[in-house]
């Protein structure tokens, strides 16, 4: 790939922007007027998003693992295979969001406290791993080492935060879920 720094910080900078504003959109805009049967059928997406969220939180550290035993082509696998799986996350994530309400906490005033915590942690870092993400993937493409590495120390803790709080919000959220 023969990508400048100038056009690889424009495209990311416009997924970047793009991405929550999708996202943002999406809790102003009413949900589809679907069957109730039909509505209810969505509610397996998050489930599926808490499995992909964990099976990246396990790719992920399989990854460090791979390339702190200097198995380049296998770190290279997997992190590809997080990116892969960070994307399917996204796509299904809008879906859901775009297909059902809002679904409000209904736990606890304590455990409602932790769950917003968690959440809007799990909210910013989520946004701001993508730049993350992309230009630490990219440079690791592109075998510049030295930047990947650099970037690396930071991008790989907060994505897997990410995918972590992923599961856990999911865990807490998914029995106030209508069906």
């Amino acid at each position: 790939m023969n990508l400048s720094d100038s056009k690889l910080k424009i495209i990311i900078a416009v997924i970047t922007i793009t991405i929550p504003a999708v996202v943002t959109l999406l809790a102003y805009l009413p949900p589809l007027e679907l069957e109730p049967d039909t509505a209810a059928k969505f509610y397996i997406l998050p489930k599926i998003n808490a499995f992909i969220n964990g099976t990246a939180f396990l790719v992920l550290l399989g990854a460090w693992v791979a390339i702190r035993s200097g198995k380049i082509q296998l770190h290279k696998m997997l992190t590809s295979t997080a990116v892969m799986l960070s994307i399917l996350f996204l796509v299904s994530y809008i879906t859901f969001h775009f297909t059902v309400a809002s679904t409000h906490y209904c736990g606890s005033e304590e455990m409602k406290m932790l769950y917003f915590f968690i959440l809007i942690t799990h909210i910013i870092l989520s946004a701001l791993i993508v730049p993350l993400v992309m230009f630490t993937y990219a440079r690791g493409y592109m075998m510049q080492v030295t930047k990947h590495k650099k970037l690396a120390h930071i991008t790989w803790p907060l994505w897997l935060y990410v995918t972590a709080t992923g599961v856990i919000v999911y865990l807490m959220i998914s029995p106030c879920y209508p069906v």
